[in-house]
């Protein structure tokens, strides 16, 4: 009975208090989703041209990098043209914040925020607080393809403090009770206890859905497999903050008996693109955002790397902002759901989440796990690049595990690693979470210190 009363009641008014542009916005969303293709991009156009001038008068830094691409935004008549101003990168953001933000903003209107920096740059940033609602109704619109609506109760696995709910007296209580209706644990740092915890929680609320960290979801399902938890179900799952293997889909579907929505996103534009219903690729969040997948050669699979333009936030506009991840379109855009939005096939990682061996090549880590898939006498692995032609192989030893299976390690491997490159395999008892509660198949050292040598010293490092 008490969802109804949160969805058509409690919901409503929070956010006509809180966030009086979300019932526009979200309304918007609702209908645009099924506008054709075409429309799709006109939309994007009228919004893009806004947003340049925008910048162009009201941004230091915008005015000053067009003039020096010799651009100008009156020039710019067609999405495509966009892809003549540099990409923003995140050493921007952190060295020209200032300049970024418009001057025709007070400092009312909007708000910081920042990134957790899990690649060891955390960035701070800034949202129109119209921007918020827009994004909140954004999350709403691609939540209700998993089914999950406001009001539902949902459980969520999740590392970012940032993010944390903590629950520390009545009112906490009474607001996630009769608001957000969150089942919560942070996955951080997990207990064997913990999990005992959370399956108690769920046995109470029994929420039907699971918003959570792909790998953190995985733990969770091969603890109820260890310890014969069978009565935890789910209707959806939601995955997002890491790449999703196939068997870990497989590995959810089959524990939960749940539908798996995969998701993609990042803090500095929410969320991104999400799989509908059909799950043909992952729908872009594309009336908010501009995507594009910009082809470089070192990275495999006719994948690129992912730029966006967030079309809504004005305050500090994100222009050709490149998140540091690899990714490719769908090669089928139309979707049986009849939505426009485009499709994105899938998101391989982040840049430093490949080995980048002496020859310049790229491998991606998702795709080196899929190598040992199948050995059972492998747990978990991560691979750990310390030096340009050093790889070590982290492994936590399943069963049998033994000197044969370093050497069928190594022999597998050995396809993908050319001669020149030295594999070191370290046996661990447990691979930990990033301080952000993700994992990270591949951990590039070298990459991530190079992405945080000033710019001016980049040619330098990359010798």
């Amino acid at each position: 009975m008490m969802a109804p009363l949160v969805r058509y009641l409690i919901f409503p008014l929070w956010v006509r208090r809180d966030h009086p542009h979300y019932q526009r916005y979200f309304r918007e969303f609702q209908h645009t989703q099924f506008l054709t293709r075409e429309e799709v991009k006109h939309l994007q156009w009228e919004r893009l041209r806004k947003l340049l001038w925008h910048a162009y008068e009201n941004c230091t830094f915008y005015r000053r990098r067009m003039q020096e691409a010799e651009i100008h935004p009156a020039a710019i008549t067609r999405l495509e043209q966009l892809s003549a101003l540099p990409v923003l990168t995140k050493r921007d953001i952190q060295d020209h914040a200032g300049e970024l933000l418009a001057r025709n903003y007070p400092a009312a209107a909007r708000v910081r925020n920042q990134t957790g920096g899990s690649t060891g740059s955390p960035l701070q940033f800034y949202v129109d607080r119209e921007r918020l609602d827009s994004r909140m109704a954004s999350t709403t619109r691609h939540n209700l393809w998993a089914g999950l609506r406001p009001g539902d109760w949902c459980a969520r696995l999740w590392g970012a403090r940032l993010d944390q709910i903590v629950e520390q007296g009545w009112w906490d209580w009474c607001r996630n009770t009769l608001l957000y209706r969150l089942v919560e644990l942070n996955t951080s740092c997990i207990r064997r206890d913990d999990w005992r915890t959370l399956v108690a929680a769920l046995r109470r609320k029994r929420p039907r859905f699971l918003v959570t960290y792909a790998q953190s979801a995985c733990l969770f399902a091969r603890y109820l497999r260890e310890a014969g938890i069978d009565d935890i179900r789910f209707e959806s799952i939601i995955t997002t903050a890491e790449v999703l293997l196939s068997e870990q889909r497989r590995l959810l579907e089959e524990t939960f008996r749940a539908r798996v929505f995969n998701r993609y996103g990042c803090r500095e534009v929410s969320v991104i693109a999400t799989e509908c219903e059909f799950h043909r690729g992952m729908h872009v969040n594309a009336e908010a955002l501009l995507v594009e997948v910009v082809p470089d050669n070192s990275i495999p699979s006719s994948a690129g790397k992912i730029v966006v333009t967030d079309l809504l936030n004005y305050s500090m506009p994100l222009i050709r902002y490149e998140i540091g991840d690899a990714g490719r379109w769908a090669a089928e855009q139309d979707c049986p759901c009849g939505r426009g939005l485009p499709l994105l096939a899938e998101v391989q990682g982040r840049t430093t989440d490949f080995l980048v061996l002496p020859d310049g090549r790229w491998v991606s880590g998702p795709a080196l796990t899929l190598v040992v898939a199948d050995m059972t006498d492998v747990r978990q692995v991560q691979f750990v690049q310390t030096a340009p032609a050093a790889v070590v192989l982290r492994v936590v030893p399943g069963r049998d595990y033994g000197s044969q299976t370093v050497v069928e390690l190594r022999r597998r491997l050995g396809q993908y690693l050319d001669g020149h490159t030295a594999l070191a395999i370290e046996e661990v008892e447990s691979i930990a979470s990033e301080a952000s509660g993700k994992y990270r198949f591949v951990i590039n050292e070298v990459a991530a210190q190079q992405q945080n040598v000033p710019r001016g010293d980049r040619a330098h490092a990359a010798v």
